[in-house]
């Protein structure tokens, strides 16, 4: 934060933009500072020795100067936590190591871009997998039903996973569907556009779709698309009712077809 607003006043003035420096901050570190005065005296030294000792500090053979940063940096490699991560969760160790090997033989900026890259896929791929709990329930009328918990929001990353899976067990057991929103506390648009699709989809089937304990603003997200089919309630016991009027529907549906 301190470079940034360093930077955003240097923007104003022409000056050059500031940086921070793990390997220069490791060593000063290393050499016991304790105060912000070691800039000055940093500078001050470094601004004599470039008048004065230039010709000389050319033979310094660039090995030193490594040695001098990799002696100073090598206590910030915390090797210790390499085993509780793999006690943990192995896959966490995957981008640290691909890091590891990738700046050996590529740029140190290719090896942390690609470190960078395969913890943003592990991110997305997470994100786009929720955990759904699925079981049948039985209403005190003896109607059973499919309840399907996500763990999380629906948005863009996870939607279509949790649609198919919808769609897949309600063709699979042939059963009405509610979908527990709990932990739902946000959506978006594609969100509702998904829902509306699966909503048109149960309709066509004649199958129930119902939505139970949906936050407010999640319903005015869903309800901006006015998908149709779209019913959703707060109480137990609404469920029942709701059973009812689509059982009663259903049979006047096929008692028409008959006719």
């Amino acid at each position: 934060m301190a470079t940034g607003l360093c930077n955003i006043g240097n923007s104003f003035f022409h000056a050059y933009p500031g940086s921070g420096s793990f390997s220069r901050s490791a060593v000063t570190a290393a050499s016991g500072v304790r105060t912000p005065m070691e800039g000055l005296y940093a500078g001050i030294l470094v601004i004599v020795a470039l008048l004065f000792c230039t010709p000389y500090l050319y033979y310094i053979p660039k090995a030193a100067l490594a040695a001098i940063i990799i002696a100073a940096v090598i206590f910030m490699v915390e090797v210790r936590v390499v085993r509780p991560i793999y006690r943990s969760k192995k896959s966490d160790l995957i981008p640290g190591l691909a890091t590891f090997f990738a700046c050996l033989v590529l740029p140190l900026e290719i090896g942390v871009l690609i470190g960078i890259g395969l913890n943003l896929v592990s991110i997305l791929y997470h994100a786009a997998r929720p955990k759904l709990l699925i079981e049948v329930h039985k209403t005190r009328d003896g109607i059973n039903y499919l309840m399907v918990t996500p763990d999380r929001c629906l948005v863009f990353p996870s939607v279509d996973y949790v649609r198919n899976l919808v769609m897949k067990q309600s063709l699979k057991r042939e059963l009405p569907v509610v979908i527990d929103c709990s932990h739902i506390y946000g959506a978006d648009f594609t969100a509702a556009k998904v829902i509306e699709m699966l909503t048109q989809d149960f309709s066509k089937r004649g199958q129930a779709l119902f939505f139970y304990n949906l936050k407010p603003s999640v319903v005015a997200v869903f309800e901006g698309v006015q998908p149709k089919g779209f019913i959703t309630y707060y109480h137990r016991h609404d469920l029942d009712q709701l059973f009812q009027r689509w059982k009663h529907q259903r049979q006047q549906i096929e008692n028409s077809s008959a006719d």
